[in-house]
């Protein structure tokens, strides 16, 4: 019996061949052609990867050299065993002809790799702390390597490394082999692998040292989520790295465990940190079907105090809407993934056949968990609507509640994924609010790729309000339907109940249904079909409208820019050009 290192070198080079199937037609290499026939797929690939002859190039337009194609040639055989061995093959038999003809020369090699080594023996222990630590028992039972199956010598690497690998994870900085032997039988056709790791004492977390920075070490202590003298986890140093990189303060995060500087059972962390500009500041042009042109200007302060405080400013003006805005926003006890904002804004808008000009004040607790994100709000809002001749004004204070949860793929270019979201707000006479109403609107949107470049879009939108003068409700309060983001081929808020003048007014119940397919035609171009249904209604009963169209997509670094023209299938309204850019969940 002998003890065998695995030819780690030789499954590499399988690896670098590119996983290519390549069939037993001749391979050209520089004047040689070479067939590999009776063997396919990874076999074949470490094959050529290490035959000689397929790697030879005669220099410049010279023709191959007669005595280094018949050595390369008489080397064949044994590049071919040692290529098979990681795979467990070890007695093959190989047939090689060299021919040469006015073609040049071609070798052809029949290999028929014979039976495989088998795993006779499999042991996978651990010793020491971590031979009571549940991940390893997790680890080890997930491992390629058991009794019984056939020898492949990456099988045995990967083990030695995703072990080793775990030890380094948890802490275990003087973890080492105690055994590590695979050893192989080629005449019995058997193997017996061996893996014993000595993994050592368990280290824990020792101080953590922050570079000095914009914001105070205080502060930044809040986005630990160990505590020095825990149990070393590796993965929460890349939480660390993650929270920090999303806050926007820096523009480079660099977490590391200093094992080299490990004493008395615990490893330093050193976080080094670089900041952004303490300013940021936007502007923005545009057009869009519903909103006409826009343009927009702003300013953020990323932080306003070494707390972690922020402030933004932003002026939004459009052909339907005018609108001035600022937020303050405090970071909380785990700032990644709660915050409180403060805001306030001011503006005028064009909703339905009216226009209301509004004064907003409010608060909401933002906190993340599970995937779902859930903001906490009170708001005041001072309405001023004009419609139908009449002008109402009206206080609101509303609490309410959302939830959002959103998965995909991609986050510009997503081919499998989802939004969800929902928001309750109202208003109470006995909180200070002229009218009490309660309001619930969910959506859902979906994207699922089908063939090569083919996408089926969704989404699904439903609203009602409770409130018993419907009058009184202000119109930023109501719904409204039509649009890009709403029915296409209407008008922006152009579908729901109207007054007396035919002035839409908006709705106590919203229902909008849209279904989608896109296609890639030529690179980043594509066409799609579409269906929208719903409006927004004054009573359940009440009659939804259709439109269908065809449009154009260009796939963006920045999202998904649509040009789409649709029309009411009654026949009512004239086409419609919607355009947009944005992402689609």
């Amino acid at each position: 019996m002998r003890c065998l290192r695995p030819r780690v070198r030789h499954l590499a080079a399988a690896v670098l061949a590119g996983g290519r199937l390549w069939g037993a037609t001749a391979v050209q290499a520089a004047g040689v052609n070479v067939d590999i026939v009776g063997i396919e797929g990874a076999l074949r690939d470490n094959v050529r990867a290490f035959l000689g002859i397929v790697q030879y190039t005669p220099r410049g337009d010279a023709e191959a050299d007669a005595a280094m194609v018949r050595r390369l040639h008489a080397r064949a055989p044994g590049e071919i065993r040692n290529a098979l061995q990681p795979f467990g093959y070890y007695d093959p038999e190989i047939r090689a002809r060299l021919e040469r003809s006015d073609d040049g020369w071609r070798a052809r090699y029949e290999v028929d790799p014979g039976t495989p080594v088998r795993l006779d023996e499999v042991t996978l222990r651990v010793t020491g702390a971590a031979a009571d630590d549940p991940a390893f028992d997790e680890r080890v039972a997930e491992l390629p390597l058991a009794a019984g199956q056939q020898l492949n010598h990456a099988d045995y690497e990967t083990a030695k490394r995703r072990l080793m690998e775990l030890a380094a994870e948890r802490g275990y900085v003087e973890a080492r082999w105690a055994e590590s032997t695979l050893r192989i039988d080629p005449d019995a056709g058997s193997a017996r692998a061996r893996l014993v790791l000595a993994s050592g004492p368990r280290y824990r977390f020792g101080e953590v040292r922050f570079d000095t920075t914009v914001v105070s070490e205080t502060f930044l202590r809040r986005y630990l989520r160990f505590a020095p003298g825990e149990p070393f986890v590796a993965a929460r140093l890349l939480e660390l790295q993650y929270a920090l990189d999303d806050s926007d303060y820096f523009r480079r995060v660099d977490v590391r465990a200093r094992r080299e500087q490990a004493a008395d059972g615990r490893i330093p962390v050193e976080v080094a940190l670089a900041a952004r500009a303490k300013h940021r500041y936007t502007l923005g042009l545009g057009y869009g079907t519903d909103t006409g042109g826009r343009v927009s200007v702003g300013r953020e302060s990323r932080w306003v105090n070494d707390r972690g405080h922020r402030f933004q400013a932003q002026l939004r003006v459009a052909e339907i809407s005018a609108r001035v805005s600022a937020r303050y926003t405090i970071p909380l006890a785990q700032p990644w993934r709660e915050r409180l904002e403060i805001s306030s804004a001011y503006g005028r808008e064009d909703i339905g056949g009216g226009r209301s000009t509004q004064f907003e004040l409010g608060a909401r607790r933002l906190t993340t968990s599970g995937g779902w994100q859930r903001a906490l709000s009170l708001e005041y809002e001072r309405s001023r609507d004009e419609i139908g001749g009449e002008v109402t004004t009206r206080n609101l204070v509303m609490p309410g509640i959302a939830l959002t949860r959103s998965r995909y793929d991609d986050r510009v270019y997503a081919r499998r994924g989802y939004r969800l979201g929902a928001e309750l707000n109202g208003g109470s006479e006995t909180l200070g609010s002229d009218v009490s109403f309660l309001r619930l609107r969910t959506q859902a949107s979906g994207v699922r790729g089908l063939w090569a470049g083919a996408r089926l879009l969704g989404r699904l939108e439903l609203g009602r309000v409770w409130v018993e003068g419907f009058d009184d409700l202000p119109l930023s309060q109501r719904f409204f339907a039509g649009g890009d983001q709403s029915v296409r081929g209407f008008d922006y808020q152009a579908l729901g109940p109207t007054n007396a003048q035919g002035e839409v007014v908006g709705g106590r119940y919203l229902a909008v249904a849209s279904i989608e397919l896109e296609q890639l035609v030529a690179g980043n171009w594509g066409a799609a079909v579409f269906v929208d249904h719903g409006n927004a209604l004054a009573e359940p009963g009440d009659d939804l409208r259709t439109a269908a169209g065809v449009g154009l997509r260009y796939r963006s670094p920045v999202g998904v820019f649509r040009i789409d023209v649709a029309r009411a299938t009654d026949g009512d309204e004239s086409a419609r050009l919607h355009l947009g850019l944005g992402v689609d969940l």
